[in-house]
């Protein structure tokens, strides 16, 4: 027999171990533990997901695109925008194309808008008056804000 070196040693008798051993695998409570872990923050992130606060958030976000997309509609097409809010909708529409309505969005059952000044229009160089629309559910409302030099933020519970 061939003398062997001291790696060979060691490695041979971690080999004879693991022949004796075999591989061990996950026992049944630490898979039990992983499948508790994973059911917690799914669960916590299905009733994050599902609350009326993120449909309210959502639509808040939504409504500002419009904003936006209203204001660069009157620049892209040098004429004036109008966002025509509802307590339960609003539209985009251009006066110039005999009041074609561009989108128009209808709100979820639970939300509803409140507005000083209707409609909110843009002009051909990116302002407008200022003005506030305010979306709500029955516990939390954001706050949209118009800014004369267009800039539009939103304010509320984030």
């Amino acid at each position: 027999m061939p003398k062997l070196n001291w790696y060979q040693k060691i490695m041979n008798s971690d080999q004879k171990k693991t022949l004796r051993q075999g591989s061990a695998g996950l026992s049944l409570i630490e898979l039990l533990v992983v499948l508790a872990i994973i059911a917690i923050l799914a669960g916590t992130a299905l009733v994050y997901i599902n609350t009326d606060g993120y449909r309210l958030r959502a639509e808040a976000n939504n409504l500002k695109s419009t904003l936006q997309e209203a204001r660069m509609e009157a620049v892209k097409r040098n004429t004036r925008a109008y966002i025509n809010l509802y307590v339960d909708m609003y539209t985009i529409s251009l006066p110039d194309q005999y009041d074609k309505v561009l989108a128009s969005v209808k709100l979820p059952n639970e939300l509803e808008l409140e507005f000083n000044r209707n409609p909110i229009s843009f002009q051909p160089l990116g302002t407008s008056g200022n003005y506030e629309v305010v979306i709500k559910n029955n516990k939390q409302h954001y706050s949209l804000k118009v800014r004369t030099a267009g800039r539009i933020f939103i304010e509320g519970p984030m």
